[in-house]
């Protein structure tokens, strides 16, 4: 019994040893995508384009970088979505014929949804 644990163990060690198992360190930092747009687009585009990479730490970072850039870029401009927003519209029938479409086939936020909605309602009639 004492035999099959060590051979466990020593097996357990074996594997969690071997380079197949090695977590490869991410290149950069989270905040380093934040601010490297190239760079960040770069990796995602490679991220994309073999899923056998979704866990690997510069995707994960570089996606995170991607959000944070986001976040970023929304509380510069007031926190908004000019898209939520039924004023960015401007009484544009097609803008709002284009996003309700959009809408209907899914894929975009429910808030521009309901600002193009709104802004459909306002519509001279």
């Amino acid at each position: 019994m004492i035999l099959f644990r060590v051979v466990g163990l020593g097996l357990l060690l074996a594997i969690t040893a071997s380079p197949a198992f090695a977590v490869e360190p991410a290149q950069h930092t989270v905040d380093w995508y934040r601010t490297h747009q190239q760079a960040r687009e770069s990796v995602l585009r490679t991220c994309q384009n073999d899923h056998a990479t979704d866990n690997a730490a510069d995707c994960r970072n570089a996606l995170s970088g991607a959000h944070a850039a986001l976040a970023d870029s929304l509380a510069t401009t007031g926190g908004t979505d000019r898209e939520a927003d039924p004023a960015y519209y401007e009484h544009d029938a097609g803008m709002i014929a284009m996003m309700l479409s959009m809408c209907a086939n899914g894929g975009v936020p429910q808030s521009w949804c309901s600002a193009a909605r709104t802004a459909s309602k306002n519509l001279p009639r």
